[in-house]
């Protein structure tokens, strides 16, 4: 006879193949998908990141992972024990075991800023949560009755997303992701190419076409609204670019002479961070 154990493994397993296949996502994006129809397709290249959670009765929420990339988490829950327990993500800069209690109701604590739960769930059920999750502090708990205060709580982290970034000879730009939220993003790039190239990024919803020429150095377009870049990158190597964005589009290129011309640009969208939904 199959213990409760694994047939929560089976469904879990069942569930995060229907939440991949759900959430859509393709393949990398490179410049030659750029414009309109780059950003529409855009959405479904937030990354996705599954949690596996186990509520019990000795009070405790385990998870097999404490942090994820900002975008969309699938907590995955099962209510290992008798009692009945729920799982609540809040969003807060307050230590995990230091939340207020709620002043009309003894027992529990206030749920600011709450951006989901799974709802009650009986003991031995398995529930699911989809969130879009920006980068900051979390804290996941049960909020049933006294739940929180003998110990359903633990901290869970939402990093800066990186972006890996590849430049090549064949005049490409490709990221492995083209949306992403307001915040501190890392770009990660390679000179996968023999050439010399960089990175810049562009603060302009301006379409490549609408990029004005530089009045002073022949084959590049105008850096006007530069925000930040790699510098120099030689042929094989490697350089970073950590930077804040706001919400917006972005278009990020080479503008060593002559590789814009060449197609090496891409469009970036920058989506408002989630607020919560209280």
């Amino acid at each position: 006879m199959k213990s409760f154990t694994d047939r929560s493994h089976r469904v879990a397993s069942v569930l995060v193949t229907i939440a991949l296949a759900l959430a859509g996502l393709g393949g990398s994006a490179n410049a030659g998908s750029s414009g309109p129809a780059a950003t529409a397709a855009s959405a479904r290249s937030q990354p996705l990141t599954v949690v596996n959670a186990i509520l019990s009765d000795d009070m405790r929420i385990t998870l097999d992972r404490y942090s994820a990339p900002a975008g969309d988490v699938y907590f995955l829950v099962t209510n290992a024990g008798r009692l009945e327990h729920e799982l609540v993500v809040l969003k807060t800069d307050l230590a995990f075991d230091r939340l207020p209690a709620r002043a009309e109701e003894a027992g529990k604590v206030e749920e600011e800023v709450h951006f989901g739960e799974t709802g009650d769930m009986a003991g031995g059920r398995f529930s699911g949560l989809g969130l879009q999750l920006a980068p900051g502090n979390y804290v996941i708990l049960c909020n049933e009755l006294g739940h929180y205060m003998a110990g359903m709580r633990v901290a869970f982290t939402v990093t800066p997303p990186v972006v890996n970034v590849s430049l090549d000879d064949r005049m490409t730009i490709t990221l492995d992701q083209t949306t992403f939220y307001a915040g501190q993003v890392v770009f990660a790039v390679s000179n996968r190419g023999a050439v010399e190239h960089e990175l810049v990024v562009l603060a302009t919803n301006a379409s490549a076409d609408e990029i004005p020429a530089d009045t002073e150095e022949a084959g590049r377009v105008s850096e006007e609204t530069n925000i930040g870049e790699t510098g120099d990158i030689p042929g094989g190597r490697f350089s970073g670019l950590g930077i804040d964005l706001a919400p917006g589009v972005y278009m990020l290129i080479c503008n060593e002479a002559g590789h814009f011309a060449a197609g090496m640009h891409i469009q970036i969208l920058v989506l408002p961070a989630p607020s919560g939904d209280e």
